[in-house]
């Protein structure tokens, strides 16, 4: 889900949040893991998906073996919400924190979809962050709850 290497797409971690997403293969080693999408058959039907997701996330998902979703890049997706304008708040105890956004490519697993960057903060647990997408017809509101899970 962190997906290092793609930054102008987030592909393998929009693919896993398609909502097209059908029979898919997945394989790994001490070393390494691939995912195959065999068919786009999925009918899941939400209007967005948001990683980090709504609701409580355990830090050792953000910040997996030294890689964190804050160099990744949270990320939004929709296939039916144009996020093209879209402007990004991240609000913690009331305050709001600044990110970068920037627009994905397409054609990973969401027609649209934004990554967008803490510029000078860092996602820790015991927090909530407060998320609000919008300047796109449908606003998106949800908060993330990071939680430790020693």
């Amino acid at each position: 889900m962190i997906d290092p290497g793609n930054p102008t797409t987030i592909g393998h971690r929009r693919w896993v949040l398609s909502n097209s997403l059908g029979p898919i293969g997945i394989g790994g080693t001490d070393r390494a893991s691939c995912m195959w999408t065999l068919t786009g058959t999925g009918k899941a039907g939400k209007p967005w998906m948001a990683w980090p997701a709504a609701g409580q996330i355990p830090l050792q998902a953000v910040s997996p073996r030294g890689t964190t979703v804050d160099s990744t890049g949270w990320t939004v997706q929709s296939d039916s919400i144009n996020l093209a304008n879209a402007q990004v708040t991240v609000t913690v105890d009331g305050v709001a924190q600044p990110v970068t956004v920037t627009q994905l490519g397409g054609g990973y697993g969401s027609k649209y979809a934004i990554r967008f960057n803490p510029m000078g903060w860092t996602t820790a647990a015991g927090k909530t962050y407060a998320v609000a997408v919008t300047n796109i017809p449908t606003a998106i509101n949800y908060s993330v709850q990071i939680v430790d899970c020693p």
